[in-house]
Protein backbone atom coordinates (compact mmCIF):
# COMPACT_ATOMS: atom_id res chain seq x y z
CA UNK A 1 0.00 0.00 0.00
CA UNK A 2 1.21 3.62 -0.73
CA UNK A 3 0.74 6.92 1.41
CA UNK A 4 0.83 9.26 -2.00
CA UNK A 5 0.80 12.57 0.07
CA UNK A 6 1.68 12.99 3.78
CA UNK A 7 3.53 15.36 6.10
CA UNK A 8 6.37 12.76 8.02
CA UNK A 9 8.29 16.29 9.00
CA UNK A 10 5.58 17.25 11.11
CA UNK A 11 4.22 13.41 12.58
CA UNK A 12 5.71 13.15 15.84
CA UNK A 13 4.72 9.22 15.98
CA UNK A 14 7.55 7.14 16.16
CA UNK A 15 5.95 4.43 13.78
CA UNK A 16 4.77 6.76 11.27
CA UNK A 17 7.09 5.72 8.70
CA UNK A 18 5.70 2.11 9.00
CA UNK A 19 7.69 -0.72 6.83
CA UNK A 20 4.12 -2.91 6.25
CA UNK A 21 3.70 0.53 3.73
CA UNK A 22 5.42 0.12 0.09
CA UNK A 23 5.97 3.78 -0.35
CA UNK A 24 5.29 7.03 1.43
CA UNK A 25 5.52 10.12 -0.26
CA UNK A 26 6.46 12.79 2.04
CA UNK A 27 5.52 16.79 1.16
CA UNK A 28 7.70 19.59 2.26
CA UNK A 29 6.24 23.05 2.57
CA UNK A 30 8.75 25.23 3.40
CA UNK A 31 12.63 25.78 2.35
CA UNK A 32 13.55 24.06 5.85
CA UNK A 33 10.77 21.36 5.74
CA UNK A 34 12.04 20.30 2.37
CA UNK A 35 15.27 19.90 3.80
CA UNK A 36 13.77 17.85 6.54
CA UNK A 37 11.64 16.00 3.64
CA UNK A 38 14.59 15.11 1.76
CA UNK A 39 16.51 13.85 4.93
CA UNK A 40 13.92 11.51 6.00
CA UNK A 41 13.50 10.22 2.43
CA UNK A 42 17.14 9.39 2.70
CA UNK A 43 17.36 7.45 5.78
CA UNK A 44 14.40 5.08 5.14
CA UNK A 45 14.30 3.04 1.92
CA UNK A 46 10.16 3.14 1.82
CA UNK A 47 10.00 7.27 1.88
CA UNK A 48 10.17 9.60 -1.14
CA UNK A 49 10.18 13.55 -0.79
CA UNK A 50 8.44 16.52 -2.46
CA UNK A 51 9.71 19.61 -2.28
CA UNK A 52 7.96 23.18 -2.91
CA UNK A 53 6.74 26.02 -1.00
CA UNK A 54 2.81 25.96 0.07
CA UNK A 55 0.69 28.50 -0.64
CA UNK A 56 0.36 29.50 2.56
CA UNK A 57 3.84 30.17 2.76
CA UNK A 58 4.35 31.35 -0.87
CA UNK A 59 6.15 35.02 0.04
CA UNK A 60 9.22 32.46 1.00
CA UNK A 61 9.22 31.50 -3.15
CA UNK A 62 9.77 34.93 -4.19
CA UNK A 63 13.87 35.11 -2.83
CA UNK A 64 16.05 33.98 -5.02
CA UNK A 65 18.25 31.81 -2.99
CA UNK A 66 15.25 29.76 -1.58
CA UNK A 67 14.18 29.10 -5.71
CA UNK A 68 17.71 28.54 -6.00
CA UNK A 69 18.02 25.63 -2.99
CA UNK A 70 14.74 24.23 -4.38
CA UNK A 71 15.62 23.40 -7.59
CA UNK A 72 18.60 22.13 -6.37
CA UNK A 73 16.69 19.89 -3.97
CA UNK A 74 14.42 18.80 -6.73
CA UNK A 75 16.92 16.89 -8.43
CA UNK A 76 18.01 14.84 -5.81
CA UNK A 77 17.06 11.06 -6.71
CA UNK A 78 14.89 10.24 -4.12
CA UNK A 79 12.61 13.83 -4.93
CA UNK A 80 9.28 12.59 -7.32
CA UNK A 81 7.61 15.77 -7.59
CA UNK A 82 7.44 19.16 -7.03
CA UNK A 83 5.19 21.50 -4.69
CA UNK A 84 2.55 21.52 -2.67
CA UNK A 85 1.55 24.59 -4.24
CA UNK A 86 -1.74 26.37 -5.48
CA UNK A 87 -4.22 28.58 -3.76
CA UNK A 88 -5.11 28.92 -0.33
CA UNK A 89 -7.93 31.66 0.67
CA UNK A 90 -9.08 29.73 3.72
CA UNK A 91 -6.72 31.31 5.81
CA UNK A 92 -5.86 34.54 4.39
CA UNK A 93 -2.36 34.26 4.69
CA UNK A 94 -0.96 35.09 1.76
CA UNK A 95 -2.41 37.17 -1.59
CA UNK A 96 -4.05 34.91 -4.81
CA UNK A 97 -1.10 37.40 -6.88
CA UNK A 98 1.95 36.14 -4.79
CA UNK A 99 0.47 32.41 -4.61
CA UNK A 100 0.29 32.27 -8.38
CA UNK A 101 3.83 33.70 -9.10
CA UNK A 102 4.78 30.60 -6.80
CA UNK A 103 3.01 28.17 -8.71
CA UNK A 104 4.26 29.29 -11.94
CA UNK A 105 7.25 29.20 -10.79
CA UNK A 106 6.73 25.39 -9.35
CA UNK A 107 4.64 24.43 -12.59
CA UNK A 108 8.11 25.29 -14.78
CA UNK A 109 10.33 23.49 -12.42
CA UNK A 110 8.22 20.61 -12.78
CA UNK A 111 8.09 20.59 -16.40
CA UNK A 112 11.92 21.31 -16.45
CA UNK A 113 12.55 17.82 -14.76
CA UNK A 114 9.41 16.27 -16.14
CA UNK A 115 8.08 15.58 -12.26
CA UNK A 116 4.45 15.79 -11.25
CA UNK A 117 3.05 18.90 -9.65
CA UNK A 118 0.92 18.55 -6.70
CA UNK A 119 -2.04 20.83 -6.42
CA UNK A 120 -3.15 22.26 -3.28
CA UNK A 121 -6.70 24.00 -2.90
CA UNK A 122 -8.44 25.27 -0.13
CA UNK A 123 -11.49 27.76 -0.01
CA UNK A 124 -13.50 29.54 2.24
CA UNK A 125 -15.91 28.04 3.69
CA UNK A 126 -19.08 28.28 1.17
CA UNK A 127 -16.33 30.00 -1.38
CA UNK A 128 -14.98 28.95 -4.46
CA UNK A 129 -12.15 31.36 -5.32
CA UNK A 130 -9.46 29.48 -4.87
CA UNK A 131 -11.03 26.37 -7.00
CA UNK A 132 -11.84 28.40 -9.76
CA UNK A 133 -8.40 30.26 -9.47
CA UNK A 134 -6.52 27.04 -9.81
CA UNK A 135 -8.55 25.55 -12.81
CA UNK A 136 -7.95 28.20 -15.16
CA UNK A 137 -4.22 28.40 -13.94
CA UNK A 138 -3.95 24.70 -14.64
CA UNK A 139 -5.74 25.60 -17.81
CA UNK A 140 -2.95 28.36 -18.57
CA UNK A 141 -0.20 26.38 -17.90
CA UNK A 142 -0.96 23.23 -19.92
CA UNK A 143 1.43 21.02 -17.73
CA UNK A 144 -0.28 16.84 -18.20
CA UNK A 145 1.80 15.82 -14.92
CA UNK A 146 0.06 16.10 -11.58
CA UNK A 147 -2.26 15.33 -8.72
CA UNK A 148 -5.13 17.43 -7.26
CA UNK A 149 -4.38 16.69 -3.74
CA UNK A 150 -6.76 15.67 -1.01
CA UNK A 151 -9.40 16.66 -3.74
CA UNK A 152 -12.49 19.15 -2.92
CA UNK A 153 -14.67 17.84 -5.01
CA UNK A 154 -15.31 21.17 -6.90
CA UNK A 155 -16.49 20.29 -11.21
CA UNK A 156 -14.66 22.55 -12.72
CA UNK A 157 -11.28 21.71 -10.87
CA UNK A 158 -12.19 18.14 -11.74
CA UNK A 159 -12.17 18.96 -15.27
CA UNK A 160 -8.89 20.83 -15.87
CA UNK A 161 -7.50 18.22 -14.20
CA UNK A 162 -9.16 15.47 -16.11
CA UNK A 163 -8.27 17.52 -19.64
CA UNK A 164 -4.67 17.28 -18.56
CA UNK A 165 -4.60 13.89 -17.31
CA UNK A 166 -3.76 14.60 -13.99
CA UNK A 167 -4.37 12.54 -11.01
CA UNK A 168 -7.01 12.38 -8.46
CA UNK A 169 -6.15 12.02 -4.84
CA UNK A 170 -8.48 11.02 -1.88
CA UNK A 171 -7.55 11.80 1.49
CA UNK A 172 -9.64 11.10 5.33
CA UNK A 173 -12.10 13.62 4.09
CA UNK A 174 -13.47 11.21 1.85
CA UNK A 175 -14.90 9.11 4.78
CA UNK A 176 -16.69 11.73 6.25
CA UNK A 177 -20.27 11.12 6.39
CA UNK A 178 -21.37 14.96 4.88
CA UNK A 179 -18.71 14.67 1.95
CA UNK A 180 -21.65 13.14 -0.10
CA UNK A 181 -20.42 15.11 -3.73
CA UNK A 182 -17.23 13.97 -2.91
CA UNK A 183 -18.51 10.46 -2.95
CA UNK A 184 -20.26 10.95 -6.27
CA UNK A 185 -16.85 11.97 -7.69
CA UNK A 186 -14.92 9.36 -6.18
CA UNK A 187 -17.60 6.57 -7.83
CA UNK A 188 -17.36 8.09 -11.17
CA UNK A 189 -13.97 8.81 -11.92
CA UNK A 190 -11.46 6.72 -13.85
CA UNK A 191 -9.79 3.53 -11.88
CA UNK A 192 -6.16 5.05 -13.59
CA UNK A 193 -6.94 8.44 -12.21
CA UNK A 194 -7.17 7.02 -8.67
CA UNK A 195 -4.96 7.63 -6.03
CA UNK A 196 -5.49 8.03 -1.88
CA UNK A 197 -3.36 9.75 0.69
CA UNK A 198 -3.45 10.90 4.44
CA UNK A 199 -2.10 14.01 4.65
CA UNK A 200 -0.89 13.21 7.81
CA UNK A 201 -0.78 14.47 10.40
CA UNK A 202 -3.95 15.74 8.93
CA UNK A 203 -7.39 14.87 7.63
CA UNK A 204 -7.59 11.46 9.62
CA UNK A 205 -10.09 9.20 8.12
CA UNK A 206 -12.96 7.59 9.84
CA UNK A 207 -12.86 5.39 12.37
CA UNK A 208 -9.48 7.06 13.35
CA UNK A 209 -11.48 10.57 13.12
CA UNK A 210 -10.29 12.79 16.11
CA UNK A 211 -6.83 11.11 16.51
CA UNK A 212 -3.54 12.16 15.09
CA UNK A 213 -3.30 10.97 11.73
CA UNK A 214 -0.33 8.37 10.58
CA UNK A 215 0.49 7.16 6.96
CA UNK A 216 -1.12 3.49 8.02
CA UNK A 217 -4.67 4.83 7.87
CA UNK A 218 -4.25 5.22 4.28
CA UNK A 219 -5.85 1.77 3.84
CA UNK A 220 -9.24 3.06 5.79
CA UNK A 221 -9.36 5.69 3.04
CA UNK A 222 -8.67 3.11 0.62
CA UNK A 223 -11.56 0.27 1.88
CA UNK A 224 -14.11 3.57 2.01
CA UNK A 225 -13.14 4.31 -1.74
CA UNK A 226 -13.65 0.84 -2.49
CA UNK A 227 -16.82 0.29 -1.03
CA UNK A 228 -17.98 3.45 -2.83
CA UNK A 229 -16.79 1.91 -6.18
CA UNK A 230 -18.20 -1.90 -5.35
CA UNK A 231 -14.85 -2.89 -5.53
CA UNK A 232 -13.02 -5.05 -2.78
CA UNK A 233 -9.87 -3.38 -0.89
CA UNK A 234 -7.28 -5.37 -2.16
CA UNK A 235 -8.65 -4.46 -5.57
CA UNK A 236 -8.44 -0.58 -4.80
CA UNK A 237 -5.38 -1.10 -3.61
CA UNK A 238 -3.50 -3.17 -6.60
CA UNK A 239 -5.30 0.12 -8.81
CA UNK A 240 -3.87 2.89 -6.17
CA UNK A 241 -0.38 1.81 -6.17
CA UNK A 242 -0.12 0.94 -9.43
CA UNK A 243 -1.18 4.63 -10.49
CA UNK A 244 1.09 6.18 -7.97
CA UNK A 245 4.30 4.00 -8.76
CA UNK A 246 3.44 4.92 -12.56
CA UNK A 247 3.30 8.60 -11.90
CA UNK A 248 6.17 8.98 -9.49
CA UNK A 249 8.55 6.35 -10.95
CA UNK A 250 8.97 4.53 -7.62
CA UNK A 251 11.17 1.64 -7.79
CA UNK A 252 11.20 -1.73 -5.97
CA UNK A 253 14.13 -3.89 -4.95
CA UNK A 254 15.76 -5.30 -7.81
CA UNK A 255 14.96 -2.23 -9.94
CA UNK A 256 11.78 -3.57 -11.47
CA UNK A 257 9.00 -0.98 -11.24
CA UNK A 258 6.22 -2.04 -8.79
CA UNK A 259 3.54 -1.40 -12.02
CA UNK A 260 5.09 -4.30 -14.00
CA UNK A 261 4.72 -6.49 -10.39
CA UNK A 262 1.16 -5.77 -9.82
CA UNK A 263 0.01 -6.17 -13.71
Amino acid sequence: MIDSHCHLDYCDDPLAVDPSLTAIISVGTTLVRCRATVALAERFANVWAVVGIHPNDAFEAQEAEVRTEIAALARHPKVVAIGESGFDDYWDRVDQATQRQSLRWQAELAAELDKPLILHVRDKQNGEQSSKAAAAMLRELGWHKGVLHCFNGHPELLEAGLTLGWSVSFAGNLTYPGAQALHAVAKALPADRLLVETDSPFMTPVPKRGQRNVPANVRYTAAFLAALRGETSEQIEAVTDRNATRLFGLPVAGGQALSRVLN
